[in-house]
């Protein structure tokens, strides 16, 4: 499609240069014409007067023009104007239409006084002229003006206006010299008028080739566009599909964050209140309290995360509180110790906060959970442009740790922003997490 597309161009700029060339190539032939004409009724004058033989020509002659020499000299005149006119055509800027139809109008009153005074015996001028005006005008209205430029062309032709009106001949001119010069001279006369006429006609040709170029040119973008339309329907389509997949995978993460942690809270509760209920009911009961608490946070959370609606600014609490709320209620729930240490600001955007919050909620989980640890000590500090998170347990560890859903939502949080998270598990275990921080929120 781009080739073709560009084969298409091609031919419209070799269109245009042909087009000019021919323009150039008429206005030459019709000079030549118009002053070949005059220049030998002018000289056969001068030759007729030498020789002896006015008496003899003029009775061969219906009308002969009152001074041929004066109307060479218009004639010379006319023609110069004509290239001027078309020289000015050729210097501005298409897109001036003024002074092109000003220069149309001027060449029309110039084929009407040049028909005048060479009584019609070449017309072609009036070609000429088509041809400009078929050049400059719009699409919608070439072949109207081929049609009309044709038929004004056969109107002003000699044998047709001399039926009305008493024309000269330059054929008359032509048999006053031997008959091999009136073959040479006529020869002359109908091929410059011949090679015009069939200028016009390749013109034409060309014109209608261009039109169709631009036509194919067309019908190919619109290929084209349809082709693109198709291809953004289904991008727009697939890009549909990719955020139904993102706002899944993001509900799936919320959902496994909040639900993960307030059952991991409530398991280890009340595991504990079942082993005091006999021997200290009333603690069991407070513990039975504190996990009804985690119970209704946790369903909150939940009925959050599916409705995907966020609080207001207004509503929304710094992420030191909701850090220290969430281990208040998991240190409460489970019994297990909780020791929280940050040495820097926690004021980030609201993604970066998001995943701070959630890569120590979901390592003091599985702390809980999987390492059935009694202590959890975790660490914020800054380092240059990186916060850096470590959380330490002293719980079983793992020997062969793989990553389950928890830990591969925890790295890709952190891919997200450019981070990135280490486990280790040694004496326990202990997870590394290093945040490079945006300079637009940098917790200083």
């Amino acid at each position: 499609m781009g080739m073709n597309l560009q084969i298409t161009r091609l031919r419209g700029v070799r269109g245009k240069i042909t087009l000019s060339r021919l323009r150039y190539g008429m206005l030459f032939l019709n000079i030549t014409a118009c002053l070949f004409v005059m220049s030998v009724i002018a000289i056969t004058t001068t030759n007729v007067c030498l020789y002896g033989k006015a008496e003899e020509f003029l009775r061969t002659l219906g009308r002969v023009p009152v001074n041929p020499y004066s109307s060479l000299v218009k004639t010379c005149c006319i023609c110069l104007i004509f290239f001027v006119t078309f020289i000015i055509r050729q210097s501005v800027s298409i897109h001036k239409k003024g002074i092109i139809y000003y220069t149309f109008f001027v060449d029309a009153v110039l084929n009407i006084i040049l028909l005048g005074v060479m009584h019609c015996n070449y017309n072609g001028f009036i070609l000429w002229l088509l041809a400009n005006i078929i050049f400059y005008m719009e699409s919608n209205w070439k072949f109207l003006a081929m049609i009309a430029g044709i038929f004004i062309y056969m109107i002003f032709s000699y044998d047709l206006i001399n039926v009305y009106v008493p024309l000269f001949s330059v054929k008359d001119y032509f048999v006053f010299y031997y008959r091999n010069v009136q073959h040479i001279l006529f020869a002359s006369f109908y091929m410059l008028h011949d090679l015009n006429f069939i200028c016009f006609i390749i013109f034409c040709i060309q014109v209608i080739r261009e039109q169709k170029d631009i036509i194919d040119e067309i019908r190919g973008l619109y290929a084209k566009l349809k082709v693109a339309n198709e291809e953004l329907r289904e991008y727009a389509d697939i890009k549909e599909k990719m955020g139904e997949t993102k706002e899944r995978n993001r509900l799936a993460m919320e959902i496994h964050d909040t639900i993960g942690h307030s059952l991991t809270g409530i398991s280890v509760g009340v595991d504990t209140c079942i082993a005091i209920m006999d021997t200290n009911p009333a603690v069991a009961k407070a513990q039975l309290q504190v996990i009804s608490g985690v119970a209704k946070t946790g369903i909150a959370d939940i009925r959050r995360s599916v409705s995907t609606l966020q609080s207001d600014d207004s509503e929304k609490t710094s992420l030191e509180h909701n850090i220290r709320d969430m281990l208040y209620k998991a240190e409460k729930a489970t019994g297990t110790k909780i020791e929280y240490d940050c040495s820097t600001e926690l004021s980030f955007n609201d993604d970066e906060e998001k995943a701070i919050f959630r890569v120590i909620q979901e390592s003091v989980t599985n702390a809980i959970r999987h390492g059935r640890a009694t202590e959890i000590r975790i660490q914020i500090c800054r380092e240059q442009d990186n916060l850096k998170i470590t959380i330490c347990d002293n719980g079983c560890g793992c020997k062969d740790f793989k990553s389950g859903f928890g830990t591969t939502h925890m790295k890709e949080r952190l891919a997200m922003l450019d981070g990135h998270i280490e486990f280790k598990s040694e004496n326990g275990f202990t997870v590394n997490a290093v945040i490079p921080l945006r300079k637009e929120g940098n917790g200083q």
